[in-house]
């Protein structure tokens, strides 16, 4: 009797470290960001119009489809490009083919995996002015 007493007791106590490990975990994983998410995430979408070589931003939820000083379909979305070597970020519009190869600012880099999306201040700073439709 006194051993199934005994077994009762270190179960219990087994199941209640397990559901305290767990919960600890659970906690823990949720605390810190998914290393892939300064990549993704941003304030305000880029823009850059190939007709009238305009740069602008718009709030995050905001999206434009022609751009508002020329009227024309010709906007393409601005990216951003982080070196590993100086760390310096290079924005320019991202467009398909040998013209979208990027290319670091300053060092000359190739940079091929280095995409970011850009946030307001960086987007001010590349000389971008904010539009509202």
């Amino acid at each position: 009797m006194w051993r199934t007493r005994l077994w009762l007791m270190k179960s219990r106590f087994f199941i209640f470290e397990s559901l305290l490990a767990a919960v600890i975990c659970l906690v823990l994983a949720g605390c810190f960001p998914e290393p892939g998410s300064e990549a993704i995430e941003t304030d305000a979408n880029g823009y850059f119009c190939q007709k009238c070589r305009g740069k602008m931003f718009t709030e995050r939820k905001v999206f434009l489809e022609k751009c508002p000083k020329c009227k024309e379909d010709a906007l393409a979305e601005v990216v951003g490009y982080r070196c590993a070597n100086d760390q310096h970020l290079t924005l320019r519009p991202k467009v398909p083919g040998p013209e979208g190869a990027a290319v670091c600012e300053r060092c000359n880099a190739q940079l091929k995996h280095a995409l970011v999306q850009p946030h307001k201040d960086d987007l001010q700073k590349w000389g971008a002015s904010q539009v509202t439709p």
